[in-house]
């Protein structure tokens, strides 16, 4: 393997990056893969992108070393600015260890998937907080990603509001200067997590990701509670009022499946459990085999017949409902 070769084709810092993130402490041989190096090229796009949004913003982005009182700070400012601050004393710790690899995957999954793909994703209805919260964030980042990918950093650095005349000389970022709500990033988490499950609930039922959906909310998630908007905005859809939760409210909502695609699915199950009853009936009509086996054995093929028909009456009764409320 040729480094030369390889940061022609992808970058020096995706070079790094991809060689960095195989590299672990347990062993000095690195099983090495080409394709973390290409994982790595679109690790720098995205934050190209993201960083074109933050420059983008109307408001534009205001001194990256303050942040606006605590006490302005939205739910998903808390969460990422929490999450920052644990990055920070993750990476020097992993710093101090000598254990790049870690120190690289910690950094890749707070500044991709938590950064940009939701804290970026959450903040795009305007508030008037997210500008000073994403120069802070970005720049905070890039200076704890900078001694892995020096390029890259340096440049966005600069293309972002900063002191000094380049990054290599900018203070290491310092913990302490990072507000820390557990709560309040508990909560970011929760949504987190529904969200992510009505997401994949979309994605089953074939709802198109720009489709506006129905969930069913339980009753006990009153219309003011704080998480409803994010929830909505973040997952695409569109709450109403069910039956109350035995438990946790969030965990309770669901997408409301598609009338077609619960009639299709409805149907295929009595397809399949009227195969079912016809065979059970049919192993139980056949003398040789009622007559020869065990009694036990004779008795758990009626048990099982028994449940399938009440499966299919449930499920027909179902689709009977579905048609007469469609």
């Amino acid at each position: 393997i040729d480094p030369m070769d390889l940061i022609e084709k992808y970058g020096a810092d995706a070079f790094r990056i991809g060689m960095l993130r195989q590299m672990r402490l347990e062993g000095q041989e690195v099983r090495f893969q080409e394709s973390r190096c290409e994982e790595a090229r679109n690790f720098n796009n995205k934050i190209w992108n993201v960083t074109r949004f933050a420059l983008s913003l109307p408001e534009g982005l205001p001194d990256a070393r303050t942040l606006p009182p605590v006490a302005d700070l939205s739910l998903a400012d808390r969460w990422i600015l929490t999450r920052l601050h644990d990055t920070i004393v993750d990476i020097g710790k992993l710093f101090d260890g000598f254990d790049f690899g870690v120190a690289s995957e910690t950094l890749w999954k707070f500044v991709w998937y938590e950064f940009c793909d939701w804290y970026v994703e959450a903040i795009k209805r305007p508030n008037p907080t997210r500008a000073a919260v994403t120069s802070f964030v970005l720049n905070n980042a890039m200076r704890l990603l900078h001694p892995i990918a020096p390029f890259i950093t340096e440049e966005i650095w600069l293309a972002l509001p900063h002191d000094g005349r380049t990054i290599m000389t900018a203070a290491w970022p310092d913990p302490h200067e990072v507000p820390v709500d557990r709560d309040a990033s508990a909560r970011f988490e929760a949504i987190r997590a529904c969200v992510e499950r009505l997401r994949n609930q979309r994605a089953e039922f074939g709802i198109a990701p720009r489709t506006r959906a129905r969930a069913v909310a339980p009753a006990d998630l009153a219309p003011a509670a704080p998480e409803r908007p994010w929830i909505e905005a973040l997952a695409n859809v569109e709450l109403v009022a069910g039956a109350p939760a035995a438990g946790d409210p969030l965990g309770a909502i669901a997408v409301e499946a598609p009338v077609g695609l619960l009639r299709e699915r409805y149907a295929k199950e009595i397809t399949r459990l009227q195969s079912e009853v016809d065979r059970g009936e049919k192993k139980l009509s056949n003398e040789a085999f009622a007559g020869r086996a065990a009694a036990d054995v004779v008795a758990k093929e009626h048990e099982k017949l028994n449940g399938y028909r009440t499966e299919l009456q449930r499920v027909r009764a179902a689709l009977a409902a579905l048609e007469t409320t469609a």
